[in-house]
């Protein structure tokens, strides 16, 4: 087998173990693909992708910063870094990556979401607000956007268009416990005790 069969048999091993949720074996097979082609913008960005989803944020802010060094056109370089601040909890910091992700790609649905997200954060729910509704305009289909909905409508007493988004999060997302909790939250404002409980038990089902 020659150098380019193997590292493409490596790529495609990568993705199907990212697309199969197993990210710490994607990240070793990953590596050996930078250990190939260590100028390659896209393996550190996959790269980064896995460590995020490991939460080793350190090793993730590496490699999305060594991305960005290799090809700063790239918008999901930005993103990832924007991600990785995010999981941080660094608000202000994520904020020009992810605004800089749109500026290079308009239409990234994810990148607006993750800017609402950390806009909450910050406490400026009117943008906050604007952002998710343009992720979920540009892709209804993604849960992240009817997570921030619904937490911007709950923390501003809306508990009926909060329980609205979330029944939303969970058509998207029905195996996602957490959407589960969050519907249980807008329930609970509205004094809807029984169907809170029912669903927070929900949640702990889908945990194990």
């Amino acid at each position: 087998m020659n150098s380019d069969e193997n590292y493409y048999d490596l790529f495609e091993e990568s993705l199907r173990l990212i697309q199969q949720g197993r990210m710490a074996e994607a990240e070793e097979v990953i590596k050996k693909l930078i250990e190939v082609e260590p100028e390659n913008a896209v393996n550190w960005m996959s790269l980064g992708r896995c460590q995020l989803a490991l939460m080793k944020l350190a090793d993730a802010e590496h490699s999305a910063r060594k991305a960005l060094e290799l090809n700063d056109k790239m918008a999901q370089n930005w993103n990832l870094m924007g991600c990785v601040l995010k999981s941080k909890n660094a608000f202000t910091e994520a904020e020009p990556y992810f605004r800089k992700a749109l500026e290079l790609n308009p239409k990234d649905f994810t990148s607006w979401s993750g800017l609402s997200t950390i806009l909450i954060g910050l406490r400026r729910d009117k943008e906050a607000e604007d952002a998710a509704q343009k992720s979920i305009e540009l892709n209804p289909n993604f849960f992240e956007g009817w997570i921030a909905m619904g937490i911007i409508h709950l923390r501003q007493g809306r508990a009926e268009e909060s329980e609205k988004a979330f029944r939303k999060l969970i058509e998207v997302a029905p195996r996602l416990p957490e959407a589960w909790d969050f519907l249980g939250m807008a329930l609970s404002a509205q004094g809807k005790h029984d169907e809170a409980a029912a669903v927070k038990a929900h949640a702990q089902t889908l945990r194990g």
